[in-house]
Formats: C-alpha cells, sequence, structure tokens
C-alpha cells in the first residue's frame, strides 16, 4: 500500500506539468490566432466556453485622433547629443569658481546675522565640544582601552 501512495505522488506531479504546458500551448496558440485575425477551431471552442472575444474597432473619435501614417521608431540606446557651447578656459573657469566662492560667503554673513541661525549654530557647536569632553573624561577614568 505504501508503494501505491508513493507511485500517485509522482504521478500528480507529472500530470501538473503536462497540463499547465497544454494550458500554456493552448494560450499561445489562442494568441497567435488572434493576431491573424482568423477564427481557428481552438479560438472558437475558447469563445464557446467564454475565454475568448472578438475585439471591437476602436470608436471613430480614436480612429480620428490616430495619425494617418504610423510613427517612426525611437532607438532604444541612443548617444547624447552634446551641449551647446565652447570648452571653458582655465580662466574662465576660475572666474566662476571664485565669484560661487563669493556668493557662498554673502549667504554665510547673511545666516549669521539671522538670529535663530546664530542661536543654531552656536547650539551645535556647544553640543560638538560638550561631546568631546565627555570622551575625553570617559576615556581618562576608563581602564579598558575603547576602540
Amino acid at each position: 500500500m505504501g508503494l501505491d501512495v508513493l507511485k500517485s505522488k509522482q504521478v500528480r506531479p507529472a500530470r501538473l506539468i503536462v497540463a499547465g504546458s497544454l494550458i500554456a500551448a493552448l494560450g499561445a496558440a489562442g494568441a497567435r490566432a488572434q493576431e491573424a485575425q482568423s477564427d481557428s477551431p481552438l479560438r472558437s471552442v475558447m469563445k464557446i466556453v467564454g475565454f475568448a472575444t472578438d475585439v471591437k474597432p476602436p470608436p471613430d473619435f480614436v480612429q480620428q485622433s490616430r495619425p494617418a501614417e504610423a510613427p517612426p521608431s525611437i532607438p532604444a540606446f541612443n548617444k547624447a547629443p552634446e551641449p551647446p557651447g565652447k570648452v571653458k578656459s582655465a580662466k574662465e573657469i576660475g572666474d566662476i569658481d571664485s565669484e560661487l566662492e563669493a556668493i557662498g560667503k554673502r549667504h554665510d554673513a547673511l545666516r549669521a546675522a539671522f538670529p535663530p541661525s546664530a542661536k543654531a549654530v552656536a547650539e551645535v557647536e556647544a553640543a560638538k565640544a560638550a561631546k568631546a569632553k565627555s570622551k575625553s573624561k570617559s576615556a581618562q577614568k576608563s581602564p579598558i582601552p575603547s576602540f
């Protein structure tokens, strides 16, 4: 009796695999038949069962909104076009860099003059100092080195 149960368990997966591949083949055949717009015997059976339908033509406003001819295809891997303009010289790059530094200094001055910002900077610096102080005290008290 144990051998019969073992054999039936081995047969079930095989039957499932065969049934699954048969369903997949039928689905692929149905898809090909739909592309060809012809009713094959399989498609007619699928229609009767309710697994297939006929595709209706789109409404007039959809057909009118579509272009007369298909648009050209867009290649998937195009090289990006070069940006317009010329290559900057070392002097021009230095000028841009100094201009950005000047803007940064101006913004720092504005930020320092703004009271909430100055308070926040002072709090951060105080917290850093307190943390460094507590680390140095704990390193002096602890006989075990910390890594």
